[in-house]
């Protein structure tokens, strides 16, 4: 059985591509499935994991507002729209702030 990198997602030409282009630029980002209850994360980068603190098996299908991020300093009305916008599928534009497992 072939080993998935950090998918929890069948195959998907798309994702890869995606995986691909970002992986190299120094980006740190997550997939998640729109499809799933909560958005779930299906992919996370190195680059991600590095910056939070969390391992890749820790990310993993959690929801894709990122509350294992927040903390005292985060504004609930800041992760409502986020929230909303995933679920109406509109842009919005939001800073929020997110914590470091430590």
């Amino acid at each position: 059985m072939p080993v998935r990198r950090g998918h929890v997602a069948p195959q998907n030409t798309f994702l890869g591509t995606i995986i691909r282009k970002f992986e190299g630029q120094n980006k740190k980002f997550i997939i998640a499935n729109a499809r799933v209850q909560n958005c779930a994360i299906i992919y996370c980068n190195d680059g991600f994991c590095e910056m939070t603190g969390f391992s890749r098996p820790d990310v993993m299908q959690k929801p894709c507002t990122c509350d294992f991020l927040h903390g005292p300093e985060t504004k609930r009305h800041d992760v409502a729209q986020i929230a909303q916008a995933l679920l109406g599928s509109e842009e919005r534009k939001v800073e929020v702030t997110y914590y470091h497992k430590n």
